[in-house]
């Protein structure tokens, strides 16, 4: 297993109302990055995020789960969450260990009330949003209104900075892919497929003037308060392509943009480029804000942590979990240096020592065992003695507690 900076990594949670297919989203994401060799699916529980007894018996998610896909050089870790409204502590957890969140909108359904609930954590949280509209393989798919109708309604629940970046390709046989309004390319996918779409560079007739439009709009969007970009508008009538990516990566750090995408879970559709999506445009770890800790007297200052190498070793715990096999499992968040396999780190609330033996990530219930952890990652490790959650562990010397 190759180790990753924290450059390469990206740390995203999959959240949304019940029923919107997250779980199976993740499946299908596992799937088309080649880390299954079939698509998993929560019916009979070959779903990576959906191992326990209970969930697979309900089909629903009642915990937070972690799993990885490696995609063209990067690492990028999902947290699936629940859709519950009695679960929806897990998904507001889920929101401190990622950069970034995918908020899962039911094609059928539209916006749903956990939909908003989760909008509004990750709004909190200040974690940048990608709007993914899934189960576009539906025939009722756009609600009663049709597919303009759910657009108007995100942008009037969550302002015009709801915007799409892609177009779906659908006609009365069904969702056939997708339309990239950055590249101005058309994707086209197999139902059931690997998740890997055929590109062409000719966007369907029916859909060329709708495209044309929409770009322009994003285009405008995207270089709203940047005089240079806006500059190169008004001088060009357009942004170049590799000046609009740019841009458009910064705008979703600094949400200043909700972008839309469409996909299909279950069938396995545009998920290719949901993860060059999440690859060029979410932020990376070291993106983040430096994560400002508890001063450690009433008239100290308060500590502040990078996400770097460089930092002193710092993990923060956001999840624990009881494995019947395993025993207890720990989740954390490497904030700062790098952790060795079998490193012993100080438990700074509890003042006591905890050896961190088989360092590991974790694919859904299955520990991947690595040598070492960059700042920015997210691990697991097993059968510590006293660790809980919101526990901080470090190097000692380096107190650092949130």
């Amino acid at each position: 297993m190759k180790s990753y900076q924290g450059s390469e990594i990206r740390n995203v949670a999959v959240v949304g109302h019940a029923h919107c297919g997250k779980t199976t989203l993740i499946a299908a994401l596992l799937h088309a990055a080649k880390m299954t060799p079939t698509q998993g699916r929560v019916e009979d529980g070959t779903a990576a995020t959906a191992y326990d007894e209970e969930e697979v018996a309900r089909g629903i998610t009642m915990q937070n789960a972690v799993a990885f896909a490696e995609w063209q050089g990067i690492k990028i870790n999902l947290v699936d969450t629940p859709g519950f409204h009695m679960f929806t502590h897990e998904a507001r957890a889920a929101l401190f260990p990622v950069e970034s969140a995918i908020v899962v909108v039911n094609a059928q359904s539209g916006i749903e009330p956990i939909t908003e609930r989760v909008w509004r954590f990750a709004e909190e949280a200040n974690v940048p949003r990608i709007v993914l509209v899934n189960q576009m393989d539906h025939p009722k798919a756009g609600g009663g209104g049709g597919l303009n109708a759910l657009l108007d309604d995100l942008t009037d629940r969550w302002g015009r900075n709801c915007v799409p970046v892609q177009l779906p390709i659908v006609d009365a046989q069904g969702f056939h892919g997708v339309v990239d309004l950055v590249t101005m390319e058309a994707y086209t996918y197999t139902a059931g497929g690997d998740g890997r779409g055929k590109a062409s560079a000719e966007i369907p007739a029916p859909l060329a003037a709708d495209a044309k439009a929409r770009h322009e709009a994003l285009v405008e969007l995207v270089a709203e308060g940047k005089d240079e970009l806006m500059e190169e508008y008004f001088e060009k009538g357009t942004i170049p392509e590799d000046h609009l990516i740019a841009a458009l990566h910064e705008a979703i750090r600094e949400d200043r943009i909700f972008p839309v995408l469409f996909s299909s879970g279950l069938a396995n559709m545009a998920l290719d480029h949901l993860l060059d999506f999440l690859k060029v445009y979410t932020p990376a770890p070291t993106e983040r804000t430096p994560i400002t800790g508890v001063p450690s007297s009433p008239d100290g200052d308060a500590p502040v942590r990078k996400v770097n190498d460089a930092e002193p070793v710092t993990a923060i715990v956001f999840k624990t979990m009881a494995d019947p096999f395993a025993g207890r499992i720990t989740f954390f968040k490497m904030i700062g240096g790098v952790v060795k396999n079998d490193a012993t780190l100080e438990n700074y609330a509890r003042r006591s020592s905890e050896r961190l033996a088989h360092l590991s990530i974790m694919q859904g219930r299955k520990a991947v065992e690595v040598p070492e952890l960059h700042a920015g990652d997210l691990g697991a490790v097993g059968k510590l003695r006293d660790t809980l959650t919101g526990d901080t562990l470090g190097q000692k010397g380096a107190d650092f507690q949130v």
